[in-house]
């Protein structure tokens, strides 16, 4: 059992096992939460890489040598080094994703201390796995964290299971779980975190006039904009409503503004430290924004990492803003007018698309927007039993996972590109199919074969893809041999005019895929690859003897019968032992150390030659 499922199980059954009035803040509904955030934890990729090093050595630098010399940083991180048009290493990004990871990091630089110390195996130079493993769990639980918060206040809104839903919708149908766990060292989670607690910061401040509310919404406004500066237009969400209030809001103004003017003057003193007085001209040469027309269209609709096209989700969080609008039009304006400012701001960047972005990352700022709009339109629909919306949300979080395995695998081209809908529906149906295909054994049988028939539908003889009977293992693997060709084979060659596959080692093993079980008169096109010597072959189907032919120098068709007492329904498992090997005979051999060479296997229905039974 992996890691993931032990912490499931583990947890699920301790809370179960308490009185409904004992588990706390954990009822049922929060447990299905607690558990999706366990089950991928280990998922979270523990290095740093990237435009990461970027962002770490802003931290790591300043803290630890007291400098921003960076070259010993890069170095240390084995990465190539990023120099400023004045020709330093420099780093090129904001500070406010160090300063998330400053807690966490001074937590393990002293851990590490001690440790080593004591005789641990690391170094407390900042640069080890403990650092790197800490600094990309902290962005996960910082996630998580921004999760629970949504919860809560989607929760007080809506009640437990709107909140659950709309929740787990955010975090695994979007870009948000990919960039907590596969790149958590880029900007992009901490920056959905920061992003949600200062939208619950603003919506708790805005429903009084205490300072100190306004106080802690204004030190997470400035966070937002000193980790991605384009995100500053959530400014826009308090900015506006305190212009509404007039003068009543006037004491609050200067509480509110203090973040944002703090922290812009830390980022602007980093800035002088790094460029100088020239600093102005050195970001704007640096910077991606403002040297384009912008796209605001193609970044919502592009096949190229459009924010709708690669995550159709988006589009029912906008459908709950004009739904919320009949209640509360106000702050659906505020919610609509900063997700317009978002798009056009995002769309004059140069690389509009992101990049190697997968889907918009950018907008993953407006996560607590989406959050709240997703929330709307599932009230909306509560009228109706929610089996429907969440059956929904449960297809388009697979269909969400399964997209991200295709784009980190660039099984559809490389990360920059377009990706068209036809091509990725047909390699999200392969991906299904190769999942459930390793789970084969765990399904039960009728299941398995009612998802195989409807996903791949390769059978051996039967079927508009069928095979024909015959798998020829010396021609070039079409799409559909790729399932039947099992372990221990070479590739297939030519000799003449035959195509031929010669066997790897001892074992050798086909998967026949046989919807309708039945007698079956087999034969074997195949001869001995060891010179001068015989090669008996044990054929066994799904554990049982069916024939051991001895194979000789030259080509022979060895006929067997498959009984239908063998098989099942779903793939079979053929397995061919032979009796020896070339480096079995000889330890000094070298080469391929095969045993035969298999040109085809023929298989044919006892019923389809001779008629019903």
């Amino acid at each position: 059992m992996s890691t993931a499922a032990l912490a499931v199980t583990a947890v699920a059954a301790v809370v179960l096992a308490l009185r409904p009035g004992e588990r706390g803040w954990i009822d049922r509904w929060r447990l299905v939460l607690v558990l999706a955030g366990l089950w991928f934890l280990p998922s979270v990729y523990g290095r740093i890489g990237g435009d990461g090093n970027q962002y770490y050595i802003l931290l790591r630098s300043p803290v630890l040598d007291l400098d921003f010399d960076f070259d010993n940083d890069f170095a240390g991180l084995g990465a190539a080094r990023v120099m400023s048009v004045q020709g330093e290493s420099t780093s090129r990004m904001p500070i406010g994703a160090a300063l998330t990871w400053l807690p966490p990091f001074l937590l393990v630089h002293l851990v590490a201390l001690v440790t080593s110390a004591l005789g641990a195996p690391w170094r407390a130079d900042g640069f080890g796995p403990l650092y790197q493993a800490t600094i990309t769990t902290s962005t996960y639980a910082y996630v998580f964290a921004s999760l629970v918060g949504l919860e809560a206040f989607l929760r007080r809104r809506h009640g437990a299971a709107i909140a659950l839903l709309a929740t787990l919708g955010i975090f695994l149908a979007t870009p948000l779980l990919y960039y907590a766990t596969a790149n958590p060292s880029m900007s992009h989670g901490v920056q959905a975190a920061a992003g949600t607690a200062f939208v619950l910061a603003w919506l708790w401040a805005r429903e009084g006039e205490d300072r100190r509310r306004w106080l802690v919404a204004g030190a997470l406004g400035g966070l937002v904009c000193v980790i991605r500066p384009q995100d500053a237009v959530l400014l826009v969400l308090p900015l506006l409503d305190l212009i509404r209030r007039g003068k009543r809001a006037w004491p609050v103004v200067p509480a509110f503004l203090a973040g944002p003017a703090l922290l812009g003057l830390l980022q602007l003193a980093v800035w002088l430290r790094l460029y100088g007085f020239a600093f102005a001209d050195v970001i704007s040469g640096q910077s991606y924004v403002g040297h384009t027309a912008s796209y605001p269209i193609d970044l919502m609709f592009s096949a190229r990492h459009g924010l709708f096209t690669w995550t159709p989700l988006y589009l029912a969080a906008v459908l709950g803003w004009v739904v919320w609008a009949r209640r509360d039009a106000w702050t659906a304006a505020l919610v609509a007018t900063t997700f317009a400012l978002a798009v056009f701001v995002n769309g004059a960047m140069q690389d509009w698309w992101g990049s190697e972005s997968f889907g918009q990352r950018r907008l993953l700022g407006l996560t607590p927007l989406f959050a709240l709009g997703l929330g709307e339109t599932l009230a909306l629909l509560r009228r109706r039993p929610l089996v429907l919306p969440a059956v929904a949300l449960a297809a388009l979080a697979a269909w969400n996972l399964q997209f991200a395995y295709i784009f980190n695998s660039e099984m559809l081209g490389t990360r920059t590109q377009a990706v068209s809908l036809d091509r990725l529906a047909a390699t999200q149906v392969e991906v299904l199919y190769r999942t459930i295909a390793r789970h084969e054994r765990s399904l039960p049988p009728r299941l398995f074969l009612l998802l195989y028939d409807n996903l791949k539908g390769v059978w051996l003889d039967e079927g508009p893809r069928s095979l024909g009977g015959v798998v020829d293992l010396g021609a070039e693997e079409p799409e559909e041999l790729g399932a039947v060709v099992g372990h221990n084979w070479y590739r297939p060659e030519v000799e003449g005019e035959v195509g031929l596959r010669r066997s790897r080692g001892r074992k050798s093993w086909l998967r026949l895929p046989i919807r309708t079980p039945a007698d079956f008169d087999a034969t074997l096109r195949a001869r001995s690859e060891i010179p001068g010597q015989p090669v008996r072959v044990t054929i066994e189907v799904n554990g049982t003897v069916v024939a051991t032919p001895e194979l000789g120098p030259e080509w022979s068709d060895v006929r067997f019968l498959l009984p239908a007492s063998v098989l099942r329904s779903g793939f079979n498992e053929m397995s061919l032992a032979y009796s020896t090997t070339p480096r079995e005979r000889d330890r000094a051999h070298e080469g391929r150390d095969a045993a035969m060479a298999a040109d085809v296997l023929k298989l044919e229905r006892r019923e389809t030659r001779d008629g019903p039974v």
